[in-house]
């Protein structure tokens, strides 16, 4: 599969435009809908959404898919898929990072060649990447997979002025990786070391460089990946993946300006939740 060619400049968003900035839905569709409307969006009876009443554009931080059951997987893939060429028919309101389970999904169906068919990767494929199963058995939704992973990105900024800029990426990364666009630097800021080869050990410690290169200023790192009980901050280092698929809450942040506010939607128990340890950041 061919992907589009992108500049540093698909990187910057606008200035003049407000943002909800959405963490990892893993087929949190509900949640998804509930949170939007809370901010003033409207959608209609064909799952189409209308911007009449906000004007805000929509950034989603990866991780769209996995974990919940097909049906959910399904209907996010077409709520996503729809709202996505439906908003930017005209100008760009719609805007996808990709995450990795993005990535890792991509690579099962479109069999990948670096990626090894061993009994381990297979158990992972089944218990960490069930989109993977229902895509090769669903061709009109692999499609619109396929073509939604093309349009994603690595990371996103928004620039606002000396003082005040945010920098989008699906994990946390060293600042020497952030807004880079190497292959090495990419794939940093799509997925951060791994807590499964790494059991036991605390966040703070496996990525110190969250905190440790943390700054008391205003331009901030907010990122997902790394499944919280509640939103997580350290000076300029903000983490919302809540943890919705989990039975937590699908989180938000809102750029307004020079603004940054935050807001979260519950589970809305409408399917299984997933289960987890929770591994915290910042926790000292």
């Amino acid at each position: 599969m061919l992907h589009r060619e992108t500049s540093i400049l698909d990187n910057h968003l606008p200035i003049d435009d407000e943002y909800i900035i959405i963490g990892d839905i893993h087929g949190c569709i509900d949640e998804l809908k509930e949170l939007l409307i809370r901010h003033g969006f409207i959608i209609d009876n064909r799952g189409l959404i209308n911007t009449s009443l906000s004007n805000k554009s929509i950034i989603l931080l990866g991780d769209f898919v996995d974990k919940a059951s097909h049906e959910k997987i399904s209907e996010t893939i077409d709520f996503i898929y729809n709202n996505y060429y439906h908003l930017n028919k005209n100008i760009k309101k719609f805007y996808l990072i990709r995450g990795n389970h993005e990535e890792m999904v991509y690579r099962f169906i479109s069999n990948d060649p670096t990626l090894e068919q061993t009994p381990k990767r297979l158990k992972e494929k089944n218990l960490y990447y069930n989109t993977s199963s229902f895509l090769e058995k669903n061709l009109v939704q692999k499609e619109k997979f396929l073509k939604l992973y093309d349009e994603c990105v690595i990371w996103l900024k928004y620039d606002y002025s000396k003082e005040f800029s945010i920098t989008l990426t699906h994990a946390p990364c060293e600042e020497k990786y952030l807004a880079k666009e190497d292959k090495l630097s990419q794939s940093k800021m799509v997925k951060s070391e791994s807590r499964s080869q790494n059991r036991g050990m605390k966040l703070d410690d496996l990525m110190p460089y969250i905190h440790t290169e943390a700054k008391d200023n205003r331009h901030y790192h907010l990122f997902g990946h790394l499944s919280q009980p509640n939103i997580r901050r350290y000076k300029n280092r903000i983490c919302i993946d809540t943890s919705a698929i989990y039975g937590g809450f699908l989180s938000c942040a809102i750029i307004k300006k020079e603004q940054l506010l935050f807001d979260t939607i519950p589970f809305q128990n409408v399917q299984k939740r997933a289960s987890q340890t929770y591994n915290i950041l910042f926790d000292f």
